[in-house]
């Protein structure tokens, strides 16, 4: 119910923005996502290719807003054993500060709720939920006035916690963003 009433706002709080077409855009990256899994018998890391897809509105040249759904992956954590596949939904605010007339670095900060299947051999599969803080930092280049290209490193937090350790999770992604 929460999630639904969640989404609900954002659509309901984002709907007028799109009217001014100036400053909505919409984007998609790829990347590298890493995996790190800190439990008792120690702590294990995985890469695998991920993918993310966003929209958001700038207020101003400086201020905006962000929302999207990134997905890591499948990363092995602990040998064949076991493994995880993570998601997010993340709203976030942003700040860009323009360095010249192309570049601009870029900085995120907001909530990411994050979704996790942890696959145990032997023991089944565990689904969690989890929201904790999105940050990131990024450069941008404004290919054309409507076309911008990107590359950015997101750190996620834990997307999955339980009584034995957590599972973190962050990406470095590339990709691009279309104004309208």
């Amino acid at each position: 119910m929460k999630n639904k009433l969640a989404i609900a706002m954002l659509a309901a709080a984002t709907a007028p923005m799109a009217a001014q077409a100036e400053s909505s855009y919409v984007g998609v990256g790829i990347g590298a996502a890493e995996q790190v899994l800190s439990i008792t018998e120690g702590t294990y890391k995985d890469h695998d290719l991920a993918a993310k897809v966003f929209t958001g509105y700038k207020f101003d040249k400086n201020f905006g807003v962000e929302a999207g759904f990134t997905h890591f992956g499948t990363a092995e954590t602990g040998g064949k054993r076991s493994g995880s596949r993570a998601r997010s939904y993340f709203a976030a605010g942003t700040l860009t500060l323009p360095l010249g007339e192309k570049f601009a670095i870029t900085g995120k900060l907001g909530i990411a709720k994050n979704r996790t299947m942890q696959l145990l051999v032997g023991e089944g599969d565990d689904k969690q939920k989890k929201t904790d803080a999105l940050l990131g930092v990024g450069a941008t280049y404004a290919v054309t006035k409507t076309i911008a290209a990107f590359v950015e490193y997101e750190n996620y937090g834990a997307v999955a916690k339980g009584k034995n350790g957590s599972l973190k999770a962050t990406i470095l992604s590339t990709g691009m963003r279309f104004s309208f």
